[in-house]
């Protein structure tokens, strides 16, 4: 059978996509507005890193690329197994720092291996030289002196890149001094080493100053992350208490009002009734802690899983819910019964369009098993964010809660699968995935 979209209940008008220009809200497996959902931080120390790293990587190849005249310039100049041989060990550093845009782990790596090569290569070029260069001539290095810095200002400590900043210019001021590098005098070579100097020393303040912009920036939003967590779960708390409370005081009033106005046997009758009726409530709720917890018949459990999916804007078709099954406590029903609804919503939010969706329920002896899947666009998920509160709160962290496990199995163009079961069958050895989003993207 197939559950059909339905209407919002509230206001009787189908379920609308948000204006244009508008940032969509939304909404947990309580009903409850997430913004943590739908609000990203502009900066992260993840995104800084990669933007440092790509910029770092076009810098190599293309100071590398533009440097390769001079070096063939200088050719007839070095020694004709030294100078080849230094300036391919240089230009080797530089193709790695190039191919670590591709591989964001290996970049820190290369960068240090390609400011701890150039500055060898600085420091050994008169050993390379076999005829002193013309004065019109800067040494090869020259072109790389601020590929070296950066590169130490991104892959070492602040105050390593500092040090750094301070021996390349004066290694390049006393190279260009001598007749290995031109013997250009004090002006021009002091020239030289100012603009390496400054350029080196600007790149490395605008680094330090980023990253730790960045890194407040990642430090606050865990901060407001974990307070919103908190907050979210005792407001629930308290709602909660306010309508148990609610309850029993319209139970009181009216059992009181009721009384209060009984002119006739009936009536006297009838409140008498209702004030057993508002006793036995008052003990109930007196007695309900928290290690009561009420089975659930797997019939009652089977047409809640129907009924909520009903709730949807777009149609779940239920290919497998066997009539009998287990009873299960209450407190796993809930948790069962409201992750798959929240699966259902991320589905019907983010798989796409002319999606198929459906729910099988299963139950073998005392396990219960939901899986709640699609055959939208799916996701990578190594591109959650690590504070996505979704999935994990919702469903995952609810299923462990209650003495179950939730298992995410997704990929780009292959869909989604949300499988609950509860009782936990034991220790999982191979975890797929943890993230914060089904159904095509990070809820």
């Amino acid at each position: 059978m197939t559950v059909d979209a339905a209407t919002d209940a509230g206001s009787g008008a189908a379920r609308r996509p948000p204006s244009p220009g508008t940032v969509p809200s939304v909404v947990d497996g309580a009903g409850m507005l997430d913004p943590s959902r739908s609000v990203r931080a502009s900066i992260t120390q993840a995104s800084l890193e990669r933007a440092f790293t790509i910029l770092m990587a076009i810098a190599a190849v293309g100071f590398g690329a533009a440097n390769t005249t001079s070096f063939f310039r200088q050719l007839p100049f070095l020694d004709p197994f030294w100078g080849p041989a230094t300036a391919s060990v240089v230009a080797l550093s530089l193709l790695a720092v190039g191919a670590s845009a591709a591989l964001q782990r290996c970049a820190q790596a290369a960068q240090a291996a390609c400011a701890l090569l150039f500055l060898v290569a600085l420091v050994t070029f008169p050993l390379t030289v076999r005829d002193a260069l013309p004065p019109a001539q800067s040494p090869w290095p020259w072109w790389l002196c601020n590929v070296g810095t950066i590169a130490a200002s991104l892959s070492f400590a602040s105050w390593r890149a500092a040090v750094y900043n301070v021996i390349v210019p004066v290694v390049f001021v006393l190279l260009r001094l001598s007749p290995a590098g031109g013997s250009a005098g004090i002006v021009r070579a002091f020239q030289d080493g100012a603009y390496t100097a400054t350029l080196g020393i600007a790149a490395l303040v605008l680094i330090v100053v980023l990253r730790r912009a960045a890194a407040a920036v990642d430090a606050a939003q865990a901060t407001a992350v974990r307070r919103y967590a908190r907050a979210m779960r005792e407001h629930a708390t308290e709602v909660e208490r306010v309508q148990v409370d609610a309850i029993v005081h319209d139970s009181v009033l009216t059992t009181l009002l009721s009384a209060a106005r009984a002119d006739t046997v009936e009536a006297r009758t009838l409140a008498a009734r209702m004030a057993r009726n508002a006793v036995d409530h008052l003990a109930a709720a007196a007695a309900d802690g928290p290690g009561r917890d009420p089975l659930v018949p797997f019939p009652a459990f089977r047409q809640r899983i129907v009924d909520s999916l009903t709730t949807l804007a777009a149609p779940v078709e239920v290919r497998s819910c066997p009539a009998e099954g287990p009873a299960m406590p209450s407190s796993a029903a809930d948790a069962l019964a409201s992750a798959t609804l929240q699966a259902a919503v991320n589905s019907v939010q983010h798989a796409g369009s002319d999606v198929t969706r459906w729910v099988t329920v299963e139950s073998d002896g005392p396990t219960v098993r939901v899986e709640l899947a699609d055959d939208g666009v799916g996701f990578d998920p190594g591109t959650v964010p690590s504070e996505r509160l979704g999935v994990r709160r919702s469903i995952l962290e609810r299923m462990a809660a209650a003495g179950g496990v939730a298992d995410v199995v997704t990929a780009p163009g292959a869909g989604t699968r949300v499988v609950l079961s509860w009782p936990d069958p034991g220790p999982v050895t191979d975890v797929r995935i943890d993230v914060d989003a089904v159904g095509g993207g990070p809820a």
